[in-house]
């Protein structure tokens, strides 16, 4: 697919390095970490024991780690003692804790060894996000992360669907912050102008409830504080198509140019991108985390190579 290749060579070019902490047990990331490595595509950190890997490890792109006999494992331990001992950590539980490859990960992240992760092949979302809140956290002025979906389709331009497997029941401001951060992710990873939907079931006022007017509110929030094109409430037929969102009355660029769909719910978002992708043909790659200060990025634990491949690039370009 067209635009997956142009992501994957647009990634090949960042230098970075990415841990895959599952490679020494699961066969698809051994194998993805494999062909990552074999096309030059990043250079990898994983975990284990030198001997499980085969000889495309034993590259300069790539660090194997022993961690039990890691040089600053004791160094490592202190560091999360800090971070953590106003919410309870003791020395005892930092130096158990440091010894798993999530919170190891984490401390290779804050200390700069590498510049992401891609994890949950076979770790639950809970073990890949909840290190990564408590270590790494979120940018500043980015109060939440939210988990996105790039759907993709030869011969159409891409769409990104928000929040599709993080927060449940966003509030206003929630969603005004998930949508300017998707906003963002458009900008930056597809080199697009984001036309950002804020959907509901009803457009321009032509229902009136709660649900209605947290979209609405968090459309006035978006726009207050960001310049990207942001409109709503609106439905999806009014997002897609020019002549029903003027019909509607949707006046600006975004009605029937949506590029960033963004759901009022987890209920939505999670339902809309699965029947794009099995009614409409789309690809889904993800979902992609947004809004770590680096980025980690939590995997389907039914992902293929294939999936896990296209993970680790949208990582590196949200570097």
């Amino acid at each position: 697919m067209k635009i997956v290749d142009e992501l994957k060579k647009h990634a090949k070019k960042i230098d970075a390095t990415i841990i895959l902490p599952e490679a020494n047990i699961d066969e698809r990331v051994y194998l993805a970490a494999k062909e990552i490595l074999d096309k030059n595509i990043s250079k990898l950190i994983v975990f284990g024991n030198p001997n499980q890997y085969d000889e495309s490890f034993k590259s300069k792109n790539c660090t194997i780690i022993d961690i039990l006999k890691y040089r600053d494992l004791d160094k490592f331990a202190f560091e999360l003692f800090e971070l953590r001992k106003s919410k309870g950590m003791t020395i005892e539980r930092a130096n158990e804790l440091i010894r798993r490859p999530d919170y190891f990960a984490m401390m290779l992240l804050k200390f700069g060894q590498a510049d992401g992760m891609v994890a949950g092949a076979t770790w639950s979302t809970a073990d890949t996000l909840r290190p990564a809140l408590q270590v790494i956290k979120t940018k500043p002025g980015k109060p939440i992360v939210t988990g996105i979906m790039l759907m993709v389709k030869e011969g159409v331009n891409p769409l990104v669907f928000a929040d599709v497997s993080l927060i449940e029941n966003p509030t206003s401001e929630n969603l005004s912050d998930i949508a300017i951060s998707s906003a963002e992710f458009a900008e930056k990873v597809l080199k697009v102008e984001p036309k950002v939907a804020m959907l509901s079931y009803s457009t321009k006022g032509s229902a009136s409830s709660e649900m209605v007017d947290k979209v609405r509110i968090a459309t006035e929030i978006a726009n207050k504080k960001s310049h990207y094109l942001i409109d709503g409430e609106m439905q999806v037929d009014s997002a897609l198509d020019k002549a029903t969102a003027r019909k509607k009355g949707v006046i600006s660029e975004v009605g029937g140019n949506a590029n960033v769909f963004v759901f009022p719910d987890l209920n939505a978002g999670n339902i809309g991108y699965k029947l794009v992708s099995r009614l409409g043909g789309y690809t889904a790659i993800g979902p992609i985390m947004l809004n770590f200060n680096k980025p980690v990025n939590d995997l389907s634990r039914g992902s293929n190579v294939e999936e896990i491949i296209n993970t680790i690039c949208i990582t590196k370009l949200l570097i």
